[in-house]
């Protein structure tokens, strides 16, 4: 029974312990995964699986003492698929100005470095971008 136990609460305490941390740029936040919502943060730690992750750009732009822009982004969304706890380090281009901003924001291109890939391109999709992408998905299969 003691060995049964033992099995059992080191069975909970890996896999309470396998988790890949995600950082994320200063212009961008979590705000849910997998539908539920999270507090604004820039880091986030999530379990190997599939997840869909939602985010925000959001920054702050000063051409002058009078003069601040806050650019935000409506929901962002990420479909990440992790197989191991491993760490992820999101990033992109330098965004100075609010027009690379706007750019950014109307097609998100972000570069993720793991350990196992450097440099992987990822494209976030708005909502009507997902919602196609479910709506194909549910149509393939509906015909099988």
């Amino acid at each position: 029974m003691k060995k049964f136990i033992a099995i059992t609460l080191l069975s909970l305490a890996s896999s309470v312990s396998m988790a890949a941390t995600i950082s994320l740029p200063d212009y961008l936040i979590f705000t849910a995964i997998d539908g539920k919502s999270v507090s604004n943060s820039a880091q986030m730690e999530v379990s190997p699986g599939q997840h869909l992750i939602e985010l925000q750009f959001y920054d702050v732009f000063s051409s002058g003492a009078d003069d601040t822009n806050f650019i935000k982004s409506d929901a962002l969304y990420w479909s990440l698929h992790l197989t191991k706890d491993e760490d992820i380090q999101v990033r992109s281009k330098e965004i100075f100005s609010s027009t690379n901003a706007k750019k950014f924001i109307a097609s998100p291109m972000i570069t993720l470095d793991r350990d196992s890939v450097k440099g992987e391109n990822v494209k976030l999709v708005n909502h009507e971008e997902l919602m196609a992408i479910i709506m194909k998905q549910h149509s393939k299969m509906m015909q099988q």
